[in-house]
């Protein structure tokens, strides 16, 4: 897919250039498109030539939580929730 994104020439020179734009634009797409689950991650690392702590460190800066991270979270939540049902077993009286 090609976009055309009609922008004033004055914009882009030796700090800006329209390639560096044009590939910032293109890193960003493909990030979105893995935040609404269009793309893989490991799609996206090898669309972006990117070894996957960089991909990470992209994700994160543009607020995309990494996989690894959402098992982290979810396997925390687990935990407590393990460990909160064995104290209340361990509180309960035998009867």
């Amino acid at each position: 897919m090609n976009l055309k994104i009609d922008l004033p020439d004055d914009i882009f020179d030796a700090q800006l250039t329209e390639s560096d734009f044009a590939a910032r634009v293109r890193e960003l797409a493909i990030l979105e498109l893995v935040r609404v689950k269009r793309l893989h991650e490991h799609e996206a690392k090898e669309m972006l030539a990117l070894e996957r702590y960089e991909l990470v460190e992209r994700m994160k800066a543009a607020g995309i939580a990494p996989t690894e991270d959402i098992f982290a979270e979810i396997k925390g939540e687990l935990t407590k929730a393990i460990d909160s049902k064995r104290a209340q077993r361990a509180g309960k009286p035998k009867g």
